[in-house]
């Protein structure tokens, strides 16, 4: 005896959450015990019931109207009274490549919104477009185009709500865009900003690293030229790059910072006193640097050089009136020269002669003659 609709409609409750694709899901339509209790309606629309007795389709199937098919009436005895009861049955079929359905029981599946696609039959939910592709299609089943060089797909929030929380529904956890991600689910690609580079198929726009710094649509980063810095990332323009202090300087372009060149600092020097990094720095805390052979690097010889030449400017400053002097200098008192100093040295140029204290006559009178 072949089972009824009713006893197999149980039998799948029992067993299965949902009927899988290519299974006959089961529905009542009306019951003559409980006519208010379940779905009435006409042949052909019965199945849109949703269940009742059995389950629905399983998420990623459903059940066309089309294959809606009624069974023939059972009557069941219950308490002594015979209820007559009309199922419907429904092949459950895979929704559609660029279309899914996350929930059972359902007739139709739902397109994928642009930014979405679906590549596969009988999926659940769509999938987002890659880091930097794109699709403005509709029920998209093949793929997202990529973004080309320099720009790159965004999405806003706005537009992930709507994609996955009315008839559609998130992918799951874990999986790229079960949560919200700018640089997913683009429906068009825009240039890079300012301060960023990249972008291209499989590639977000990316920010400058410090040194660096781009104007927009960028698929590299400028550096900062010789004797400038930065030490952000994301430099929007050449006034990112900030200019080294006097007395400093950097090896080249995209520094991060500069290095003291000449013997004071903040102060510039002339070109055959400039070093290589770390030289004074070496120099002053009493370190001995890895230098030339050329006597000039010397450090001992430099310092007592520099020293030197603070003393003579220190004695022609004082002559010409001046009681403080700035300028270059490397002394053992690690101050303006002073006296102790400047002993070690003869004076370069003699003193002056002390000016006349003799009366000057006074001018002769106009003459007369005529």
């Amino acid at each position: 005896m072949t089972m009824g609709a009713f006893a197999r409609a149980r039998a799948q409750t029992a067993t299965t959450s949902c009927v899988e694709p290519g299974e006959r899901a089961i529905f009542v339509s009306y019951s003559e015990n409980a006519p208010d209790a379940v779905f009435k309606t006409v042949d052909g629309d019965a199945c849109l019931a949703g269940g009742g007795r059995g389950v629905g389709c399983c998420p990623g199937s459903v059940c066309p109207r089309e294959n809606c098919e009624p069974e023939e009436n059972e009557v069941e005895v219950k308490e002594g009274v015979n209820v007559t009861q009309k199922f419907y049955t429904c092949r459950c079929e895979r929704c559609a490549r660029g279309t899914a359905q996350p929930l059972a029981a359902r007739s139709a599946c739902v397109d994928c919104p642009a930014g979405w696609y679906n590549d596969v039959e009988g999926a659940a939910t769509c999938k987002p477009c890659p880091i930097g592709t794109y699709s403005n299609r509709v029920k998209n089943a093949e793929g997202c185009a990529p973004c080309g060089e320099g720009t790159s797909g965004t999405s806003s929030l706005e537009e992930y709500y709507a994609a996955t929380t009315k008839s559609l529904r998130a992918p799951p956890a874990g999986e790229p865009g079960s949560t919200f991600d700018s640089t997913l689910a683009a429906t068009s690609c825009t240039a890079c900003p300012a301060g960023t580079y990249g972008g291209g198929a499989g590639s977000g726009c990316t920010p400058c690293a410090p040194g660096s710094y781009s104007l927009g649509s960028a698929t590299s980063c400028a550096p900062c030229p010789a004797n400038t810095y930065s030490t952000e990332s994301g430099g929007t323009s050449l006034r990112s790059c900030l200019p080294c202090a006097a007395g400093e300087a950097t090896d080249g372009t995209g520094s991060t910072s500069c290095f003291r060149v000449c013997p004071s600092t903040a102060l510039t020097c002339a070109a055959d006193e400039k070093r290589a990094a770390g030289f004074y720095e070496a120099a002053e805390s009493g370190r001995r640097p890895v230098v030339s052979s050329s006597a000039a690097d010397d450090i001992t010889a430099y310092k007592l050089e520099r020293c030197r030449k603070g003393c003579v400017k220190l004695r022609e400053r004082c002559r010409s009136g001046c009681d403080t002097a700035a300028f270059d200098f490397w002394c053992d008192s690690k101050d303006t020269p002073n006296e102790n100093d400047c002993d070690k040295f003869p004076l370069a140029v003699p003193p002056p002669p002390p000016p006349s204290t003799a009366a000057v006559p006074p001018p002769p009178p106009p003459s007369t003659a005529t």
